[in-house]
């Protein structure tokens, strides 16, 4: 059995090839074609677009209710982008889910990762204020703060969020892209439309640039499960800090 390199030699090793640790694991190593990726990205905007709650705010008399529901289409959304791209985008193909880059990593080294990363977020957040005086992150309140809405708000924006989102713009749109493009360009069109798919310009540079660190590390590694955790990582250091907030202003 081959073991697999260290997290830090996969971020840090030199690519004086051209080509990354994660590359040479089967990064963007897919054979899609421009048409089916380009097919699949329109299928998923206009289909998110549609499954995706609207005014769902104001649509409820009860709070808990409307969380329900907004996690409930929510999670609906990401499930759908999911199916898509596993059966149709994949159709025929072996071993799909390894395709879209879930393979394994480095998981003690990832887990010190993401332990330094959640402390730099959450003390960064409460001396700036960078995300608490956000009206968009502070949306996610508006349901309540019951430990019932609370916990369906948690599991869309930690688990159901970084999930459903790395597999459709890191695992299938930017290694298709990147099979055709490269990766730098690859990773810009995909961190846009990411960017793009949050509906919020004052975040947009914000995202965008998330979205091109989250692509560099599939790069980098190989495996999804990278971006995955960092993304949800942002999102449940970020979470806890509105959250903290918010009930002291309650």
């Amino acid at each position: 059995m081959i073991e697999e390199p260290s997290l830090v030699r996969q971020l840090l090793e030199p690519t004086g090839s051209g080509r990354s640790l994660g590359e040479r694991r089967g990064f963007a190593q897919v054979e899609w074609s421009g048409r089916r990726v380009l097919a699949i990205t329109l299928l998923a905007s206009f289909g998110g677009a549609l499954l995706m709650p609207i005014g769902l705010y104001s649509a409820f008399p009860g709070a808990t209710s409307a969380a329900l529901v907004f996690t409930v289409q929510v999670v609906t959304t990401y499930l759908f982008l999911a199916g898509l791209v596993v059966l149709v985008g994949l159709r025929g193909e072996k071993q799909r889910w390894q395709r879209l880059g879930f393979r394994p990593i480095d998981v003690r080294s990832l887990a010190g990762l993401l332990a330094f990363l959640a402390s730099v977020i959450i003390a960064v957040n409460l001396l700036g204020g960078l995300v608490i005086n956000l009206p968009a992150p502070r949306d996610i309140f508006l349901f309540g703060r019951e430990p019932l809405q609370v916990a369906m708000m948690a599991f869309t924006v930690i688990l159901a969020a970084p999930v459903g989102e790395e597999l459709f713009f890191r695992g299938f749109l930017l290694q298709g892209a990147a099979h055709h493009l490269g990766f730098w360009p690859a990773a810009l069109v995909s961190g846009a439309l990411f960017a793009f798919a949050h509906a919020s310009l004052q975040l947009f540079p914000a995202i965008f640039v998330l979205g091109v660190a989250f692509a560099w590390l599939f790069w980098r590694t190989g495996s999804l499960w990278a971006p995955i955790a960092v993304h949800a990582t942002i999102n449940g250091s970020s979470f806890l800090v509105l959250l903290f907030f918010s009930s002291g202003s309650a």
